[in-house]
């Protein structure tokens, strides 16, 4: 675990949030889940969240979209594209 530095545009200013987490997306998807979507910027798909590492300094950035679809997948409201249709229903019956 390391200590990334989580950013990106809320609806009244930059957000900057340290978070845990195994790799840069991960922070990014944890501190987006706790925070809320709705408190991004417009609720762009394309906005950018930046997360840069503590102990290395490499940044990453990640499309809005891309961190919603990773954060669905972690609190199961999607399933991995590798997953047969009747699991990744199994909740409807």
């Amino acid at each position: 675990m390391n200590l990334y530095l989580v950013q990106y545009t809320g609806t009244d200013s930059m957000t900057q949030v340290w978070a845990e987490a195994d790799d840069h997306l991960d922070a990014a998807t944890s501190v987006l889940i706790d925070r809320g979507f709705d408190s991004m910027l417009h609720k762009q798909d394309d906005a950018l969240v930046i997360v840069v590492c503590r102990d290395s300094c490499i940044a990453g950035s990640y499309p809005m979209q891309h961190v919603r679809e990773h954060a669905d997948r972690i609190l199961g409201l999607t399933t991995l594209p590798d997953s047969p249709p009747d699991e990744a229903d199994w909740w409807r019956d």
